[in-house]
């Protein structure tokens, strides 16, 4: 894309998003199964059958054009050089003087190594869901969902602290306001960061190339005049403003304390070769995607070259005095070196080669969350794309939200007087960084067993050995750390862990979704509970707008699909009366039993366990007059097969009324297919049944009620 192309595709308005009704799955005809009162065979877990629009895979380009080698490259230099340049160079002189540059060399001696084992992966799956598809083809459903957290949680925050820094950079505390400002400059970043990632791949790569440029030349613009002066250059002077004396003492420590504080050091500085994972997000727009370990070796060499000579170059011309003392050393280097101008000059362009940094996230955040969702480890809604642009465009409006929330907690920590603020979060992030970057290590030789059978292009060597040294360096590093710093140490590695255990609800959560076994046990769990809350879920206003929906029912056979603890169950069989039937059934044994206690003197009543939610396998001796669900539309794992079904067991005209929940706490979605009326409309129609659709809300959530009759 050109500066013309580009310029266009800025100022052009997206095109709004046509609301399209999809068209129903074939219906499939449902085995005839015996189903007894005390069964708890459960049926295979299957796909959940609904209507969608077909979408593109996570193997399938979204872009106009494929990345070209030199595109990726400059991306991989972006996202690689960006935040190394501010922050990471002083964490490592404090904690061992000028010997750092040691911890430098090899953190990308190491990098390179690393590099390969993921561009081993990379060329293997080269998809939009980057080191959570490693993940989720090495350890299976679990682990994934947590390393795809990890990997989302370590991203905002790494985008939290660029901006957060870029912000403090730009704003000093001289100016009036400064906080606010900074809010406000670091809000309108994230908008304009997700606007580029809301405006799809073309646009979020000619971005990334344009910092990956900036990042190079501002790099450059600090290291030259390091050793070469400009101004005396000019004067026909051939000067050096390098000072090797600066860097005396090279070790600021003495014994085996110089290993422990260089280890210190290179666990600091370890973020340096993150941001390599922005192209495995990429990968299937490459134009060659069997190429793109050289692309990231080749990235990681070039940056560890530039990034050692201007460390070099620094400490040649920054004291160790003002490096430990000023938070921005850089500026001191430019002034020392360029004069006023040349600082003022540097510190513009280190801002924009840190706000460049954060520029990756929102598109590898979002195909990330894009993946999580195809695979029902994140709500399905965010799957969709734009139908213009091809991004994850729901998961864009989420990320624009989760960023601001995670800016907002750094600069929190400056409200209520955090010792070092961006140093703590910092660490949180290189903690959880470390985890998922063993976790893709790891990975390597699983699947050189699991995946054996596939052809990879590039198999990097000690591929089954030399990643598990790896992992276990990583570890040593962190013990190390921890003997160092000790109470602050453990108090981060607190902090960091509670993220991790915040997961842990929300993937239950998620598996109540999708999950037919969550859905079976947890519903066995909380029996009582919603014996107890049942006149907060299904209040009385629902329960006899159900009864009045049906009209009258006395004499006839009536279906209950879902009778949860009999509450429904008694009124309707005082409406049929005995001269008529009530099938009750529910997915849940405990339940069955409650509604059978409660109903054991009405003789026209019969309950029954039915765990299947992949189709409606009771074999019913007669046809039904009516059939009512409360809470269970959106347990269907296999919707459209389900409702076919209960249609071959219902009498022409036969009454239905079926009632679900949406709109959770006003914000938080049911399953994808049950937000959209007309396709719930379509998917009654196509079983054969006339209905209408009616959300009413309630007190913390919204109540769809389906009620219509068999044609």
């Amino acid at each position: 894309m050109g500066l013309k192309e580009f310029w266009k595709f800025m100022v052009t308005d997206p095109a709004k998003q046509k609301n399209k009704v999809p068209t129903n799955p074939q219906q499939q005809q449902p085995p005839q199964v015996n189903q007894k009162v005390t069964s708890t065979k459960q049926a295979e877990q299957k796909p959940v059958n609904v209507p969608v629009q077909p979408e593109l895979g996570i193997r399938e380009s979204t872009g106009a054009k494929k990345l070209t080698n030199p595109v990726i490259l400059f991306i991989l230099i972006n996202s690689i050089l960006g935040s190394s340049l501010f922050y990471l160079p002083s964490l490592g002189v404090i904690s061992s003087g000028a010997a750092s540059i040691l911890a430098w060399i090899a953190l990308f001696i190491l990098a390179g190594v690393m590099m390969m084992y993921v561009g081993e992966l990379v060329t293997l799956h080269p998809t939009s869901g980057g080191t959570y598809e490693f993940c989720k083809r090495a350890y299976g459903r679990s682990i994934s969902f947590f390393a795809g957290w990890l990997i989302w949680i370590a991203g905002n925050f790494g985008m939290a602290l660029n901006l957060v820094a870029a912000s403090e950079y730009f704003i000093p505390t001289t100016y009036a306001n400064y906080f606010i400002l900074r809010l406000v400059f670091a809000a309108v970043w994230i908008i304009v960061l997700n606007f580029m990632a809301f405006r799809g791949i073309d646009a979020g790569a000619t971005m990334l190339v344009v910092f990956g440029m900036i990042a190079t030349i501002v790099i450059l613009a600090m290291t030259i005049p390091s050793f070469i002066s400009i101004p005396a250059l000019f004067k026909g002077q051939l000067v050096s403003p390098f000072k090797l004396e600066m860097m005396q003492p090279f070790f600021r420590h003495a014994g085996v304390s110089i290993f422990a504080y260089l280890s210190l050091s290179l666990l600091l500085i370890s973020e340096a070769f993150l941001g390599f994972e922005a192209v495995t997000y990429m990968a299937n727009e490459a134009e060659n995607p069997k190429k793109l370990h050289k692309l990231i070796i080749s990235a990681i060499v070039i940056c560890g070259v530039i990034m050692t000579l201007y460390i070099f170059s620094s400490l040649g011309t920054v004291n160790y005095q003002s490096y430990i003392s000023n938070a921005r050393p850089f500026a001191v280097q430019a002034f020392n070196t360029l004069g006023k101008t040349g600082e003022t000059f540097v510190v513009f362009g280190m801002y924009l080669v840190i706000v460049g940094a954060a520029a990756a996230w929102p598109i590898a955040s979002s195909r990330l969350i894009r993946a999580m969702a195809k695979d029902k480890l994140f709500l399905q809604h965010f799957a969709v794309l734009h139908p213009k642009h091809k991004s994850p465009y729901r998961a864009v409006y989420f990320q624009t939200i989760i960023i601001s929330i995670f800016a907002w907690f750094i600069f929190r920590g400056y409200i209520v007087k955090w010792g070092d603020p961006y140093r703590t979060i910092y660490l949180i992030y290189v903690l959880l960084s470390m985890i998922v970057l063993s976790l893709i290590l790891l990975a390597v030789p699983i699947l050189r067993k699991k995946e054996a059978h596939l052809e990879r292009p590039f198999k990097a060597p000690g591929g089954t050995f030399v990643p598990i040294i790896m992992v276990l360096g990583i570890i040593l590093l962190v013990i190390n750390w921890i003997n160092i710093e000790v109470g602050v140490a453990w108090s981060i590695i607190r902090l960091a862990g509670s993220f991790i255990i915040l997961g842990i609800p929300f993937y239950f959560t998620v598996e109540m979704f999708y999950n037919q076994k969550a859905i079976v046990n947890v519903n066995e769990y909380l029996s009582y509970l919603v014996l107890l809350g049942e006149k907060l879920f299904f209040p009385f206003t629902i329960r006899n707008k159900l009864l009045k929906d049906m009209g009258e029912m006395k004499g006839k056979v009536i279906l209950e699909y879902g009778c949860s603890t009999g509450t429904l169950t008694k009124k309707l069989a005082e409406k049929v009366t005995e001269k008529g039937k009530i099938y009750a059934l529910n997915l849940c044994e405990k339940k069955v039993e409650l509604t059978s206690k409660r109903t054991k003197h009405l003789p026209h009543v019969s309950v029954y366990h039915h765990p299947h939610l992949d189709d409606f396998k009771l074999k019913l001796t007669q046809k039904v007059d009516g059939i009512i669900s409360v809470g269970m539309l959106s347990y269907m794992q296999n919707p459209s097969k389900i409702i076919n079904s209960l249609a071959k067991t219902i009498k022409p005209n036969g009454e239905i009324v079926f009632v679900d929940f949406d709109k959770f706490f006003y914000f938080i979605p049911n399953v994808k297919w049950i937000e959209n009326d007309q396709m719930l409309k379509n998917l009654f129609t196509k079983a054969g049944f006339n209905v209408e659709v009616i959300r009413k809300r309630g007190l913390l959530w919204q109540y769809i009620i389906i009620s219509g009759k068999k044609r």
